[in-house]
């Protein structure tokens, strides 16, 4: 009891340091921009993009990238300055910004009594691309814990723009942030890669892991789920193979891309055609570089058809997780193949359509106004001069 005591006593001696914190009180730099991917981890998906294009069309703005020091290591440009995301020096950066640019809330700052001020802007990209899995407020198992839901509306209320690729995704917004914020139909910056001649970086990726660059690639990205065994994720790597060989042709290898909330290993055992590029940052790349994609509920098999290329649904939890997380429309209507077992897969790839599936995917596209062309992070570094101008 006075153990439980003493921790809530310096819990609150926490909260009231930062919530007087003076940072608040302190100039606004016009000139500097905070970045926060994945609270902390990585350097990737569309901010990445945001801040390579920035730099070159504006080297003079100062980029601050928030990052997790307890993540994973990863590399930034020499131009981006590196601030720790649980530091003192973070709150200092963020009071004192001009831009803030996130792809997920800000719900762990809300608690620190971050707060934006009136001169500052919240641009938010999330990360999703006409995802099928629910988020934010369309998630019940999270609206209905009251003190979530309270720190994300008002997250929501702080996001000045919101950044969508597709009229279905503008109505996401709408409804997953409460109505607020300004939807600007951009496109994602980071699915600006898949209108690029990605030759080179394809070889470039393949030498560094050691692999004939001659080779054909099947990348599996897999999504989270909250307590679930390892039997959710027991794609069988051999099959797969063979029976893409047997489709397409060639020598093909499986890049294996655990979501970074999956603590599970992916099954090496096949180490001369299996690789785990989990710790890898930008899954962009990756994607990008692929001839085949499968996953079971990951947004990125959404960008992932932008490149035209064949991707496979395999998920053999599909009720079950609709249940638990929700879809904001059936997996059926998507132009992917579904498979619920290994055989299945392997039926699925053996089978596969072009003519049906290429027909199938530009409806789907229509559909849901898709409006990704290349120009998205040029869309958005044009908003950020437009903003920095308002002194």
């Amino acid at each position: 009891m006075i153990k439980f005591k003493l921790l809530l006593f310096c819990k609150s001696l926490r909260n009231l340091f930062f919530k007087y914190l003076p940072f608040k009180y302190l100039p606004i730099n016009n000139k500097k921009i905070v970045f926060s991917n994945y609270l902390g981890l990585g350097y990737g998906c569309n901010l990445k993009y945001v801040a390579e294009l920035l730099h070159k069309e504006l080297p003079y703005i100062e980029i601050v990238w928030l990052v997790n020091e307890r993540g994973r290591k990863f590399i930034l440009p020499e131009y981006i300055k590196k601030v720790g995301i649980n530091s003192l020096k973070a709150m200092y950066e963020l009071n004192t910004a001009k831009i803030w640019i996130d792809n997920y809330h800000k719900i762990d700052f809300l608690r620190k009594f971050l707060r934006k001020r009136s001169s500052q802007y919240f641009i938010q990209t999330w990360h999703g691309s006409l995802g099928i899995k629910k988020i934010e407020a369309d998630v019940k198992a999270l609206v209905n814990e009251k003190s979530w839901k309270d720190l994300a509306i008002e997250n929501a209320k702080m996001q000045d723009f919101l950044i969508s690729n597709s009229e279905f995704e503008d109505n996401v917004y709408k409804s997953a942030f409460w109505g607020y914020g300004e939807i600007l139909r951009f496109g994602h910056p980071r699915n600006d890669i898949f209108f690029y001649d990605n030759n080179d970086l394809k070889e470039n990726i393949l030498n560094s892991l050691n692999i004939n660059s001659s080779c054909k690639v099947v990348i599996y990205v897999p999504t989270f789920r909250q307590g679930n065994s390892s039997e959710i994720y027991d794609l069988d790597y051999k099959i797969l193979k063979e029976s893409l060989e047997k489709k397409f042709g060639g020598d093909w290898v499986v890049f294996v891309r655990m979501h970074r909330n999956i603590k599970q290993k992916p099954n090496l055992c096949y180490k001369d055609f299996v690789f785990d590029v989990s710790e890898f940052d930008d899954v962009q790349e990756l994607l990008a570089i692929s001839d085949v994609a499968i996953t079971d509920y990951s947004s990125c098999i959404f960008d992932f058809i932008l490149s035209r290329k064949p991707a496979f649904i395999y998920a053999n939890d599909i009720e079950k997780y609709n249940q638990e997380r929700g879809f904001y429309y059936p997996l059926s209507d998507t132009p992917f193949a579904i498979a619920k077992s290994n055989f299945e897969l392997y039926s699925n790839i053996i089978n596969y359509d072009e003519k049906k599936y290429q027909k199938n995917l530009e409806i789907f596209l229509q559909l849901k106004g898709s409006v990704d062309d290349g120009k998205a992070a040029l869309r958005t570094v044009k908003l950020i001069k437009e903003l920095i101008k308002k002194i």
